[in-house]
């Protein structure tokens, strides 16, 4: 392998995020989306505390947030928002968003994760049943 050749490898691989290479994902497509509905649902939180993460799905994604742009932990972000825009148009009902409803097997799914390639494709799996075809992911 020439120099210059590795050298842009290596640089490549120390300048893009593993996650947004692991989840190839549209971040402008998921901010996007985030914001639109951050309008209705901005004050919830997410499950996952950052605190002093134990499992190691919440560790990824807590260390995620420490990533240029934090694509995983916005993936998740998303995710959570879709949810329970979801949960409101299918029940019919207002939900407090102090205390969310939430889907206990995703966060089980979820939880079993043990990788960023596992997480990604939960969050994108979870969060195109809950958009639909209005998704930022491929369906």
């Amino acid at each position: 392998m020439h120099l210059t050749m590795r050298a842009s490898v290596v640089f490549s691989l120390m300048t893009a995020p593993a996650f947004a290479q692991t989840c190839n994902v549209d971040m402008a497509a998921v901010e996007a989306d985030i914001a639109g509905l951050e309008q209705s649902y901005g004050f919830m939180l997410s499950d996952i505390g950052c605190d002093a993460p134990t499992i190691p799905a919440h560790q990824i994604m807590c260390d995620a947030v420490e990533t240029p742009n934090a694509p995983l932990w916005r993936m998740g972000r998303l995710d959570d928002l879709a949810w329970v825009y979801a949960y409101e148009n299918a029940t019919k009902t207002e939900v407090d968003l102090a205390t969310p409803p939430r889907d206990d097997s995703f966060i089980v799914a979820r939880d079993a994760c043990t990788s960023a390639d596992c997480l990604c494709a939960a969050l994108i799996d979870h969060t195109n049943g809950s958009l639909g075809g209005a998704s930022p992911y491929p369906q």
